[in-house]
């Protein structure tokens, strides 16, 4: 009897570790492949201790990433070292670099995987800032991922009054070979505008280039400034003169704001003079009003509509093309 009651106690401790314990269905990927890390934290282990450390990884002649810590530690029987205060330098492609620092590090499996934590804080040459709590970096797949909350800041409008753009995602990743940052999983961001405005924005993803001012958002993406919301699958900034100039919308594209909706193919958002063009078969829909034409351009808050190739009636305070108000 005492055996069978032994069984069934060490079988319920079992399922209480099981249900308790067990890794959640959504932990990310990348943090199975650390768990073998085994981390320094007993002196005994410790075989070996550098002040300014300095660690240099290469692929022939070109450098992948240089690394300096205020200390390492490393263990026994273990070329796996513990990093404090870590600066670390990505050499992408293109010369493109981006500088990390942390409170932690970690550098493991013949300096092929990189982790840095506390903290984290990373930077491209062409002014984006992310942080987080944690990152890794492998050197086979020249990657780095963060499992973590993140959040993004990009550079200023360098000749317009417009602020930077601020972002937040639940994790994101990089790659050095094609210089693109992931921002994935519930993405939302504010840009400040001229004249005092805000646009908001969430999407599923958002993807920029470290290298360029390239900015995708992808996947249920919804935009609002002023009183007009804009949805679609996907949108793209563009800029002029490092001046964020416009967004394009395509995929299909509806449009809400106060007493008028619509829908067309695709839109574009001309942020400076506030003004927003609907084409691919755009229609406008205000009180009794149904406007359809090859395009239709809304501005001045929406007090001004202009249907080029107007294909219905609408009423007199609305313009066709070439007309001019008094």
């Amino acid at each position: 009897m005492w055996k069978w009651l032994l069984a069934t106690f060490v079988f319920a401790l079992i399922v209480v570790e099981l249900v308790f314990f067990a890794p959640q269905a959504g932990d990310r990927e990348v943090e199975k492949d650390w768990v073998a890390e085994s981390e320094i934290e007993d002196e005994k282990d410790i075989e070996q201790v550098l002040s300014g450390s300095h660690l240099v990884e290469s692929k022939g002649e070109k450098k992948l990433w240089e690394l300096d810590a205020q200390e390492a530690r490393k263990k026994k029987q273990s070329d796996d070292w513990g990093l404090t205060a870590v600066k670390v330098k990505f050499f992408g492609e293109n010369q493109v670099i981006y500088n990390a620092v942390g409170k932690e590090g970690f550098v493991g499996e013949l300096q092929k995987k990189l982790k840095i934590s506390g903290d984290t804080e990373i930077t491209s040459n062409n002014g984006y800032t992310l942080n987080t709590e944690v990152l890794y970096y492998k050197t086979d797949t020249r990657t780095i991922d963060g499992p973590e909350e993140v959040t993004l800041v990009g550079p200023p409008d360098q000749n317009g009054d417009g602020g930077p753009l601020h972002m937040r995602a639940d994790y994101f990743d990089a790659n050095l070979t094609t210089n693109i940052i992931n921002l994935k999983s519930n993405v939302r961001g504010r840009k400040s505008m001229s004249g005092g405005r805000q646009m908001k924005i969430q999407s599923r993803e958002a993807v920029f280039s470290g290298a360029s001012n390239f900015v995708l958002f992808k996947k249920d993406v919804i935009i609002d400034v002023d009183s007009m919301t804009i949805t679609g699958p996907r949108a793209k900034f563009i800029y002029k003169n490092n001046d964020l100039h416009s967004m394009f919308i395509d995929g299909g594209v509806k449009i809400k704001d106060i007493g008028r909706w619509g829908v067309a193919g695709e839109a574009e958002v001309f942020f400076q003079e506030d003004k927003y063009i609907f084409r691919d078969n755009p229609k406008v829909v205000e009180a009794d009003d149904q406007l359809v034409g090859d395009e239709i351009i809304v501005s001045q808050g929406g007090d001004r509509i202009v249907v080029k190739k107007a294909k219905t009636k609408y009423n007199t305070n609305k313009e066709s093309e070439g007309e001019k108000r008094p």
